[in-house]
């Protein structure tokens, strides 16, 4: 009996510290929505579109600009939320004018909504938007120093 109590606190303990190891690994998958979603994002194109000073660094202030304006391109009842039908867009005008196609299509996903829309009631705020790619800037960010390099950017998401 007390080899039985041994093992199973010995499996409980293994598999609790193979959940703190690898808890990160799967929050930051969830956290990409999709792999279409990461690749496109990494691609030297939408950097460029970030980069607003042309200096092939990212800041974080330069994000802040650039998905604000996403999400106001976005947000066209401009009610400060993103429902479903706004995320989507109509199929004729489903690129953002501000990204690449790849990366609008990817986007604008309905796997993308529902990641993004962390209290789940089916819209995504401007909060919401914010807070989700200021986590891919910190994942990019690779030094710290609240800036992304080229290198940075073209490296795998995960």
């Amino acid at each position: 009996m007390n080899i039985q109590i041994k093992n199973v606190i010995l499996g409980a303990v293994t598999l609790f510290s193979a959940g703190i190891i690898c808890a990160p690994a799967f929050a930051a998958d969830a956290m990409l929505g999709t792999g279409g979603y990461a690749r496109e994002f990494s691609k030297m194109d939408m950097m460029k579109m970030l980069d607003a000073n042309g200096d092939h660094i990212v800041t974080a202030a330069e994000a802040d600009a650039y998905y604000n304006s996403i999400f106001d391109e976005l947000d066209k009842d401009k009610d400060g939320s993103v429902d479903a039908k706004e995320w989507a867009g109509p199929v004729k005008h489903s690129k953002l004018d501000l990204a690449t196609g790849g990366y609008s299509r990817e986007l604008r996903s309905m796997k993308m909504m529902g990641t993004m829309d962390t209290d789940v009631d089916h819209k995504v705020t401007r909060a919401e938007f914010l807070a989700y790619h200021r986590i891919i800037f910190a994942h990019k960010d690779t030094s710290g120093d609240k800036e992304i390099s080229a290198q940075e950017w073209a490296a795998k998401l995960l």
